[in-house]
């Protein structure tokens, strides 16, 4: 059965809640049919905090002579920034506070859905929101310099 572009399909509730597909309900219906009656079925009733341990590894790491150092991502457009590869930098940055990671992209595009107010967010936008300092298409010469000591 097809839907109309744009409107939302509509599921059933269990107890006042909507669940997520036709499946659940279904799975739902065969659990009420064959549990005992002093059973009792909740639909999505509590929530699990779980964490993913993964490894990150930066594009360049940069060592100066004194030894500051910083990372840098450098990310396209599309799919080299999509919502894995936001959620993996959010993590990371949270994760390493004290680690200076900065972003290289290729351009400041869009992302997301659209605002209530008409504008989107972009790349940029979503990397100053979590704490990257980033520039577009090329490092800045204050990153480069950012080591050496003044003489």
């Amino acid at each position: 059965m097809k839907r109309a572009r744009g409107k939302k399909k509509v599921y059933p509730k269990i107890d006042g809640k909507a669940v997520r597909s036709n499946f659940e309900y279904t799975v739902y219906q065969d659990l009420l049919e064959n549990l005992p009656k002093s059973a009792k079925i909740e639909y999505e009733p509590e929530k699990l905090e779980y964490t993913i341990t993964a490894i990150y590894t930066p594009d360049f790491l940069i060592t100066f002579e004194d030894g500051t150092k910083f990372y840098i991502e450098v990310k396209g457009n599309g799919w080299q920034f999509d919502s894995h590869v936001k959620r993996k930098l959010a993590a990371v940055k949270k994760q390493h506070p004290d680690k200076d990671i900065r972003i290289v992209f290729y351009r400041d595009d869009k992302i997301g859905p659209k605002r209530k107010d008409g504008s989107h967010l972009t790349q940029g936008g979503w990397a100053t929101k979590h704490g990257y300092e980033y520039s577009v298409k090329e490092v800045p010469k204050e990153w480069v310099t950012i080591g050496k000591k003044n003489t």
